[in-house]
Parts: C-alpha cells; sequence; structure tokens
C-alpha cells in the first residue's frame, strides 16, 4: 500500500507583497532543507577539486615532458661534443694511416681510395659518429678488396735467379732478349700458391712457358706461373690467396728446375718486383 508523502506548499511572495503561483514540494524537503543544502554544497566542492586536481596533473605531465626535452637537447650536445672533438683526433689519425697505404696501392698502379683532404685536420664539417663509422666501414672495405685481388708476396719462397728485363740468352749466352718476369729458385715438386684472389683463366701447356697457370685477379691484374711439373687448378676455378695452384718444374724453356713468375696490368708486362712487398 503506497502511502501518500506529506507535501508543504511554498507561497514566494515580492517586495510588493503581490503572491505568485503557489508550489507545492515534499515537507520532507522543507524539515531537513540544511541536509539538502548541505549535500549539493559539498558535492560542488567536490567537482571544484576534481577540476583543480586535472589542471594540476596536466601542469605536472608538461613539466616533465619539458624536462626530458631539455634532457635529450643536453645529451645531443654531449653527442655533437664527442664527434666534433674526441671524434676528430681520432679519425684525424686514421686518415694519415690510411694516406700511407694510398701511397702503396698507387705504387702498384692503383687508384687511391681515399680522396678527403689530407687527413681531414682543416675540415670544419661536423659529422656524426655513424657518418664517420659508416665513411671508414666503406674505405677499408676497399682496402681489403685491393689486398685481397692485387698481387702481393712470392708465388715460392727463394732466391731471384733471373729479373725482369733484358738479359743474356740463358742456352747460348750470346745474344741479349727480354725477360718478361721474374725466376725464382726452388726445387723439383715445390709447391707455387697464388699470390692474390682471382679465377684461373688458363691451365695447360704454353709454348716456352711449359705448364702453366694463368690467374686474373682485380684491377685488371692477372699472374703467370711458368715452367711447371704439375698444375693443380682447373680453368674456371676460384682461387685464394695462398692457395697451392702447382707444383715446381722444368717444363717448356728451361734450363734446369725453377719457377718462371710474371705479372700483368691491363694487358701489359710489368715488373713483379715492384709487387714481392709493401
Amino acid at each position: 500500500m503506497n502511502r501518500k508523502r506529506n507535501k508543504t506548499t511554498v507561497i514566494f511572495v515580492n517586495k510588493n507583497q503581490n503572491s505568485s503561483k503557489p508550489i507545492q514540494v515534499p515537507t520532507a524537503y522543507v524539515i531537513h532543507w540544511k541536509k539538502y543544502i548541505f549535500g549539493l554544497f559539498s558535492l560542488f566542492l567536490i567537482l571544484v577539486a576534481s577540476i583543480f586536481y586535472l589542471i594540476r596533473s596536466n601542469a605536472n605531465i608538461e613539466l616533465v615532458n619539458n624536462k626530458l626535452e631539455v634532457a635529450l637537447l643536453k645529451s645531443k650536445d654531449k653527442l655533437s661534443v664527442i664527434d666534433t672533438s674526441s671524434l676528430k683526433k681520432h679519425y684525424q689519425s686514421i686518415d694519415k694511416k690510411l694516406l700511407t697505404i694510398n701511397k702503396y696501392l698507387k705504387a702498384r698502379g692503383l687508384k687511391p681510395i681515399f680522396t678527403g683532404n689530407e687527413g681531414g685536420e682543416e675540415s670544419d664539417e661536423v659529422l656524426s659518429s655513424e657518418e664517420i663509422s659508416e665513411f671508414y666501414d666503406n674505405y677499408l672495405s676497399k682496402i681489403t678488396y685491393n689486398v685481397a685481388y692485387t698481387p702481393m708476396g712470392y708465388p715460392h719462397l727463394g732466391t731471384i735467379t733471373s729479373g725482369y728485363g733484358h738479359r743474356e740468352n740463358p742456352f747460348t749466352g750470346e745474344n741479349v732478349e727480354t725477360h718478361k718476369g721474374l725466376d725464382i729458385r726452388a726445387s723439383y715438386g715445390d709447391l707455387v700458391k697464388s699470390t692474390a684472389n682471382g679465377k684461373v683463366i688458363f691451365a695447360g701447356k704454353r709454348g716456352g712457358y711449359g705448364n702453366c697457370i694463368v690467374i686474373k685477379h682485380g684491377n685488371g691484374f692477372e699472374t703467370y706461373y711458368g715452367h711447371l711439373s704439375k698444375i693443380l687448378v682447373k680453368e674456371g676455378e676460384n682461387v685464394v690467396a695462398g692457395n697451392n695452384i702447382g707444383k715446381v718444374g722444368s717444363t717448356g724453356r728451361s734450363t734446369g728446375p725453377h719457377l718462371h713468375y710474371e705479372v700483368h696490368q691491363n694487358g701489359k708486362v710489368v715488373n713483379p718486383r715492384s709487387f714481392l712487398t709493401l
């Protein structure tokens, strides 16, 4: 059974004592009006406090972001100092060594790789550590290629008995002939090694060379190994510097066991002595 709620009639009177339309409200509102007013006021305070809290939280977040940005800027500044001072000193020292290597490459008919200024001492360009690292990585890769594919060292470690150029005919001793390579003393059957990475483009008998191997390398180089007693590689085979490719003999136009070694560059015969050591 629903109980009727008691109501109280409220009449608002203006200053002229003219009454307006009466309004009926629950009697409980009138009796406990202080509680209701206090509740509304409390709710208002809670809303205001929430608004201030959110505003302050956003301000704190913004302050933290600003501090992070400042820290990142300082960090970048420190990296810039490293790039332009400590690292620069290190790579200038490396540049000098690389320029020395370039002189040896040039002496062997190779185009120098390093094209920067003399060690970069006069350069004010600011480079990042990544740029410097990439530069030297590429540069050293090119040097590695040149070292690997340029004939260097002895194909057989022995005394040179006949050099490059003009010499007396070893058979008659009467006239002068042109010797295109080096004759290296060796015992019959001694191993012969490739002086650089490359591809075997000839392996067989070749006139006065007797049993001969021709290897094509990089930068226009080819090497010839003559008078062999045995050939250990085949045409089309890839070889690495130091690989055993044959054995010393006395085949072809030869007066005794030895190795005939030639270096060609861009189709022209060059003096192998320039390539025996750095």
